[in-house]
């Protein structure tokens, strides 16, 4: 028997969407499995018993919430797609309005990170709900296998005053390049999941963390990890660092 699906976005951008419609693996899921509401495909309008319920975006309105529990109460198990419905995402930059994971209101069964969701990550945890398996997430952080690790040597105490390097540091040879927190630019690659293949690094630009801490709350582990390094003031005040994909627990 197929797994019926429901999938439904909160406050997003639709990149998970987006992303997941892409797959090369979208026609295979649609062929094993029944999408019972998804109001990007069809006009369905009422939430009935599902199995799994796919779950982008934030939580930003109060109305959204009755909505969340509702979609819990018919779903044997709830997924949040992307890193906004995982964490917050990038409205936690807001100050006028709220960026609440699902997760704040309702007991959930997993997390696919990304903003959005990487294809090769999010094909492999769909192949898995697909086969009824748990999805599988790495323990370690990305600095494990950075392409600029070849390189690593420990952190010289120089400050860290850029979040981003300049037009020629991205376009410079990978050959030329080292640590972009030995180059003074602020990485989150320390405390942040594998899982994306370091595509923004391949890029040449610094981790922003939209995978998530390996463990526990994104907030303190960022605070934990910029007391080790020499910050310039400049980046000391700038918030932004802090409520990237996620604003602090102690919120409420």
């Amino acid at each position: 028997m197929k797994n019926k699906f429901l999938i439904i976005s909160f406050t997003s951008c639709s990149g998970c969407i987006s992303s997941l419609i892409s797959l090369d693996i979208f026609p295979q899921f649609l062929e094993r499995s029944k999408i019972i509401y998804f109001p990007f495909l069809s006009d369905t309008e009422k939430i009935v018993d599902c199995d799994v319920a796919l779950i982008e975006g934030c939580i930003s309105e109060q109305s959204q919430i009755d909505l969340l529990k509702n979609v819990r109460k018919h779903a044997k198990k709830v997924i949040a797609m992307g890193t906004c419905a995982a964490f917050g995402g990038i409205l936690s930059l807001s100050k006028k309005k709220k960026a609440d994971p699902i997760s704040d209101y309702i007991e959930i069964d997993g997390i696919i990170p990304g903003c959005p969701p990487p294809s090769k990550l999010l094909g492999n945890c769909f192949i898995r709900i697909i086969e009824n398996k748990e999805i599988e997430l790495s323990n370690k952080n990305l600095c494990n296998n950075c392409p600029l690790r070849g390189n690593l040597e420990p952190y010289n105490g120089n400050p860290i005053n850029k979040i981003y390097p300049s037009n020629d540091e991205i376009n410079s040879s990978k050959d030329e390049q080292e640590c972009f927190l030995l180059r003074g630019i602020l990485c989150l690659g320390p405390i942040i999941r594998a899982g994306c293949d370091c595509l923004c690094i391949e890029l040449g630009v610094p981790c922003e963390g939209c995978m998530g801490p390996v463990s526990k709350d994104f907030t303190s582990n960022l605070i934990n990890f910029l007391s080790l390094f020499n910050i310039s003031n400049t980046l000391r005040k700038y918030k932004g660092i802090f409520y990237r994909f996620s604003k602090p627990k102690m919120r409420r």
